[in-house]
């Protein structure tokens, strides 16, 4: 059986809303990621950090990833690309993942730049990716089957 381990960061709450029902509808492990030295960070200042592609320190990464098959990563889109969070996290543990997956959620578009930024931190594209607008997450319209194992 595949080992799998969701990391997710969320700003808004709707990244956090896809990843927690991704776990009840799995049971896989989960890491929520936060900044190490940050409470909060304003909009204009993630989609900075984003375009600039800066890296930061994180807390939240508690399981090791190399010892799961698979890691789903769950962030929001910050100017078509990737939280700053999430490549912090694919920076440090890049060596150690074996195979991942992506959910990004946007406001209305941003997947094929997030999957280019994803691709360009670890150096292979995404498994199985899929874009999400926040408005569809926030009323439930959203379908994680792609995510699940077959076994699931």
């Amino acid at each position: 059986m595949e080992k799998t381990l969701i990391v997710y960061y969320s700003k808004s709450g709707k990244s956090e809303m896809l990843a927690k029902t991704l776990r009840e509808k799995t049971g896989y492990d989960m890491d929520k990621l936060e900044y190490a030295d940050k409470d909060r960070i304003s909009f204009p200042a993630a989609v900075i950090e984003s375009l600039r592609k800066t890296t930061v320190g994180i807390k939240g990464d508690a399981h090791n990833p190399a010892e799961y098959d698979r890691i789903i990563f769950v962030s929001p889109v910050w100017g078509s690309a990737l939280s700053t969070p999430i490549r912090s996290y694919m920076s440090v543990h890049r060596e150690n993942i074996k195979a991942y997956s992506l959910i990004a959620v946007c406001g209305k578009t941003g997947l094929e730049g997030t999957v280019k930024d994803a691709a360009a931190v670890m150096g292979k594209e995404p498994s199985v990716s899929e874009q999400y607008i926040s408005a569809q997450v926030g009323k439930g319209a959203y379908n994680l089957e792609k995510f699940m194992a077959p076994e699931d």
